[in-house]
């Protein structure tokens, strides 16, 4: 080897972020202690091997940086390594000690400025301490900062992230709330727009990129995943959320996984600006979750089995019903889950020639029937006469609690605050009232909406029946499938041994059970009713 004099020395030097520039820490401070440590020892500094890296120490592989100088340790591109502390190094010791031990093997000896080691058995318990001290300091930080969003979100803070949700921008510059983006909020409102009228997560992607509008990615092209992220995220709602995903060690490595929606953290109304009515969003996530099970490709015969693609469910688990092909002439629906449920759920299958002709039998009799769907709409209309009586009630508690807080607030200005501190409590608690008051209203109104929105989707469907009717002999496979849609016909199907064996649900009354196998469950809404 070469003597001291012409040994050509690489300068390592690394931070975990940018803004990291505490003494001894930064870029500049490290490679500094470098050169002059380099310079006392006789090394000559090859500036093509003097590595800069902004990236956590506890990795290895991910580290650029670090792999081009491991790579000229190998070559012998050097002849001697400098860093300025273990951790810049490495944090994690089995690391530290796989650096080494490949520097060892090439003779490329490494120094560090501040722990000048020897590779006697004692230096080499101390440098696999200090990186096990690395180590754990790490976890510390990462405990700390844990703690600290935590609490924050506690406080009713948004987790500070690198950027604002597209649509909104941070209401100041400690970035607790946010505010509407008046530049991004039309393009949200128009993805959920166009995807509740039928177009597809990539023709929306393609349409937005054909105009020039940025994406959220560095306002790159859209693309599917971008959008459907957008119509996903129930932000949008208002509903401001933290921890919807935690972060655990694998192989060395930090996984991120995602919680569950019951387990997030709720922050305070008002955090996050709704953009999105929840009705829409419920709507778009529904027709999402409806092309998901529908897509040809989860279908081998998308065009045959009436049922498939989630109006067949399985009566436990409710996962969609796949179709299993058991020969040419003879397919069943089965649970797709069926083999991996612990519990009743069992591998029951139901063949497809049994139950197609029934369900589609009671949708033919609702489809020839008017007077059903008439008989519900007189229900609805028999159910509105309470929300106003609710409306009025709750606006003449409204009323009292302003008169309330005016009276309070007078008696409040005309007292020394140590007298008025009783006044001010009963104040706070007529504050909770009000609002309290306010959301049993939104609550009316909103069932209101609902219901009006199921009449006007009755008398569609009324409308649509009357003009479906005269063909139904001639109907296809396409048309057949509009009809179970426009009826909300779901099908949940249970083992042979259970009573009934399927229960056949609308979002309109159906017809009277063809057998005693068979229960027909007369409802409206979204949610079907299953028998104990």
């Amino acid at each position: 080897m070469n003597d001291s004099q012409s040994k050509r020395a690489a300068i390592y030097c690394r931070v975990s972020t940018s803004g990291q520039e505490q003494e001894g820490t930064s870029l500049q401070t490290q490679e500094e202690a470098c050169r002059k440590y380099a310079a006392e020892h006789g090394f000559t500094i090859d500036e093509a091997h003097v590595y800069r890296e902004v990236h956590t120490g506890t990795e290895l592989w991910e580290r650029p940086q670090l792999t081009q100088l491991r790579e000229a340790v190998r070559r012998k591109a050097v002849d001697v390594v400098v860093a300025f502390a273990i951790d810049r190094l490495a944090r994690d010791p089995v690391h530290l000690g796989l650096i080494l031990s490949e520097a060892d093997h090439t003779a490329v000896p490494v120094y560090f400025v501040t722990e000048p080691l020897d590779n006697s058995p004692e230096g080499q318990l101390i440098r696999f301490v200090r990186g096990y001290a690395a180590k754990v300091e790490h976890l510390k930080i990462v405990e700390r900062v844990t703690r600290g969003k935590a609490a924050h979100a506690a406080n009713g803070g948004l987790i500070h992230s690198r950027t604002a949700l597209y649509g909104y921008s941070w209401a100041d510059d400690k970035k607790t709330r946010y505010v509407v983006n008046p530049a991004t909020v039309p393009t949200v409102i128009r993805i959920f727009r166009d995807y509740i009228a039928g177009q597809t997560l990539r023709g929306i992607a393609a349409g937005l990129t054909a105009e020039g509008i940025p994406s959220p990615r560095s306002g790159g092209p859209w693309d599917y995943t971008s959008v459907r992220r957008i119509l996903t995220d129930p932000q949008y709602t208002g509903q401001a959320t933290a921890f919807r995903t935690k972060s655990r060690k694998e192989n060395g490595k930090v996984v991120k996984e995602k919680v569950r929606p019951e387990e997030w953290v709720r922050l305070p109304d008002g955090v996050i600006p709704a953009l999105i009515d929840a009705l829409d969003f419920e709507a778009a996530r529904a027709r999402l979750r409806l092309n998901r099970e529908r897509s040809a490709r989860n279908n081998s015969h998308p065009d045959k089995y009436l049922l498939r693609g989630g109006i067949v469910r399985c009566g436990y688990c409710g996962s969609a019903m796949i179709v299993v092909q058991k020969s040419a002439d003879y397919a069943v629906y089965a649970c797709p889950k069926a083999r991996h449920t612990i519990g009743q759920c069992g591998a029951h299958c139901v063949p497809t020639h049994n139950l197609d002709p029934v369900v589609w039998q009671q949708t033919v009799k609702v489809l020839t029937d008017p007077t059903v769907i008439q008989r519900e709409l007189e229900r609805t209309n028999d159910d509105d006469a309470s929300p106003d009586a609710d409306l009025a009630m709750i606006d003449r508690a409204l009323g009292q609690t302003s008169k309330s807080q005016t009276r309070l607030a007078r008696a409040i200005a005309m007292l020394e605050e140590a007298d008025a501190e009783p006044l001010v409590r009963e104040m706070a608690q007529l504050g909770v009232r009000s609002r309290q008051l306010q959301a049993e209203r939104e609550a009316v109104l909103q069932r209101q909406a609902c219901r009006e929105l199921a009449r006007k989707r009755l008398r569609d469907v009324q409308e649509w029946c009357a003009k479906v009717a005269a063909g139904l002999g001639n109907m296809s496979y396409q048309q057949k499938r509009l009809a179970l849609d426009a009826l909300g016909v779901e099908v949940r199907v249970f083992r042979a041994d259970h009573e009934p064996r399927y229960v056949i649900t609308a979002e309109i009354p159906l017809a009277d059970a063809p057998g005693d196998d068979v229960v027909l469950t007369p409802i409206i809404g979204k949610s079907a009713t299953r028998p104990a």
